[in-house]
């Protein structure tokens, strides 16, 4: 109903204004009102276009009003101070039902402008198992990519992988040390930190890791490993990179990581990738040589004290950042610029998932972005995710990959099931924290939303099997008029709308907040309502079809594999 009256208003504007491109360019809002003495729906359209027509909002409003004919939908049209449109629709019950039941699951209208984007998520550094606090940012991910999706739109779901920093050989030093059983043994800079941080990984996982190495890790000599250990880590760090064998080790290493963690830990919550980018091609395909040429031709960058810079303090930025560090490695800030200059020639939009804790990150990357010429904003958005604090038995958890203190995702999928984590990852915006009771997602009972969504389906879906040679009366939809059953009807009215706007918003928690509501109110009528009666009544037949219709239709969009029997 939203489209259909957004394109009566468009076909108005078209008839009063056609000389005015930039009214027939402005975007029309259609809207629920909160209080029905007002209508259904409603728009603000002439206050928008008050400035640009130089025209009082309430005429503008009546001149819209004025051009839009009534219809079996919409059977009235008011205005309102200071300028608002609302529109009343008709309340037939049998329109309302059998539209619900017919209507194919494509969701959204396929937008004209189809488009080829680049999600990338995940991406945590492969030095150990996915854990809780990549949850949120993974299931996130997932979801931005299948709406994407559901508009219309060309996808590719990517995951950079970091196997070219610092933190692959403090790794492989880890897994050398498990390997000489010298899994314990502290660095000299790990005993003089204060706070205890460590700069070696811990957890069973490394001896697992040691263990599969064991042919390549057997060719470097323990005794020139050992002589080292009380030396800074650098120097094991140097005297491995020496060696003809080193890439070839680390390669082995992040394959292992990936092919035994973190692959098995997305395929748990249902992620695929359609593609793994190494950040080890940008220096083997040239790519990281061409951009700094691009730099330098640019006169973005600068040598001092034996490091390279580029110029963000040209651009707003509080200080210049370091691409090349004085020891030749390259930070992040280098490679994530070479890897979007990368994505840039080979898609429309670049879409990053990435946590909260970027955001000074984020603008110094579009910074240097915008520099090199590319329209970052219309062509680089970077959603940034708040944090999920996870608890237990009232306790939060604690993570940290390193110190091999952490709670897999793997062992929350073992406990709460693959469709309830997602589930509960995607209950709020992504810009809100999210408190994730994992005893809650364990229970069975109107606390856990997912249980109690599920439960309703599978209440239906018994209902509808029990049936057998039950005779069932001809609908009267006159006689669905009970609190509970016009509270449905309410709900379903708002069914595409709803939809709608979660997937072209990318907002799932809009989604799961309703399945949940209307599951709640089917809940309350199933246990004030007889339906298997002796005469069944084919009108609470079809709601039942319908509220079901709906609940698997949103779980469908969140990849929720609904349960028929619970």
């Amino acid at each position: 109903m939203n489209a259909e009256i957004r394109t009566k208003i468009a076909t108005a504007l078209k008839k009063l204004y056609d000389e005015k491109d930039d009214v027939l360019s402005i975007d029309i809002e259609i809207n629920r009102t909160s209080d029905k003495v007002h209508g259904d729906l409603y728009t603000n359209i002439a206050m928008k276009l008050a400035k640009i027509v130089k025209k009082n909002p309430i005429k503008i409003a009546e001149e819209i009003k004025d051009n839009i004919t009534l219809d079996d939908n919409i059977i009235k049209i008011e205005t309102v101070s200071p300028g608002y449109i609302n529109f009343f629709l008709s309340k037939n019950k049998y329109d309302q039902i059998n539209t619900i039941l017919n209507y194919e699951c494509d969701f959204v209208e396929k937008g004209k402008d189809k488009m080829s984007i680049h999600v990338e998520y995940v991406s945590a550094n492969p030095t150990g198992p996915l854990h809780i606090g990549h949850g949120r940012g993974m299931i996130l991910g997932d979801i931005t990519a299948r709406f994407l999706a559901y508009q219309g739109h060309q996808i590719k779901r990517e995951y950079y992988v970091n196997d070219a920093g610092r933190q692959i050989d403090l790794l492989l030093v880890s897994v050398l040390l498990s390997h000489i059983g010298r899994s314990t043994h502290i660095f000299l800079e790990e005993r003089e930190n204060k706070d205890g941080h460590m700069l070696t990984y811990k957890g069973s996982y490394i001896d697992n890791v040691a263990s599969s190495l064991r042919d390549d890790l057997k060719e470097i000599d323990n005794e020139s490993i050992i002589s080292l250990l009380n030396e800074p880590i650098d120097s094991l760090i140097e005297y491995l990179k020496e060696r003809d064998d080193y890439l070839k080790i680390r390669k082995s290493l992040v394959n292992e990581i990936i092919e035994s963690y973190i692959r098995k830990d997305l395929v748990a919550v249902g992620i695929n990738f359609d593609s793994w980018y190494s950040e080890s091609d940008l220096y083997d395909n040239g790519i990281l040589d061409a951009v700094f040429k691009i730099i330098e031709d640019k006169d973005l960058s600068y040598t001092k004290d034996g490091a390279l810079w580029f110029k963000n303090t040209q651009f707003g930025d509080d200080k210049d950042r370091v691409l090349i560090k004085t020891n030749g490695d390259m930070t992040y800030f280098a490679t994530d610029i070479a890897y979007h200059v990368h994505k840039f020639k080979h898609h429309d939009v670049l879409i990053d998932i990435w946590g909260a804790d970027h955001h000074d990150y984020a603008q110094r990357l579009q910074t240097a972005l915008r520099a090199l010429g590319y329209d970052v904003d219309s062509r680089l958005q970077i959603h940034l995710v708040q944090f999920a604090n996870l608890s237990k038995s009232g306790q939060s958890i604690s993570m940290s990959t390193r110190s091999g203190k952490f709670y897999p995702i793997l062992d929350l999928v073992d406990e709460i099931g693959k469709d309830a984590t997602r589930f509960f990852y995607l209950v709020k915006r992504k810009e809100q924290h999210l408190e994730f009771d994992i005893d809650q997602a364990s229970e069975e009972n109107k606390n856990n939303p997912i249980y109690y969504i599920q439960y309703a389906h599978a209440r239906i879906a018994k209902i509808i099997k029990d049936l057998h040679d039950r005779k069932i009366s001809e609908e009267n939809y006159n006689n669905l008029n009970t609190k509970s059953e016009i509270e449905i009807l309410e709900i379903f009215d708002r069914y595409q709308e709803t939809f709608n706007k979660a997937i072209y918003e990318i907002r799932p928690d809009i989604i799961t907040n309703y399945l949940y509501k209307l599951s709640k109110v089917f809940h309350s009528y199933y246990a004030e309502t007889k339906i298997l009666t002796e005469n069944v009544k084919g009108e609470k037949i079809k709601l039942l079809k319908c509220i079901d219709k709906i609940i698997l239709d949103g779980l469908k969009i969140l990849d929720i594999k609904p349960m028929d029997s619970m």
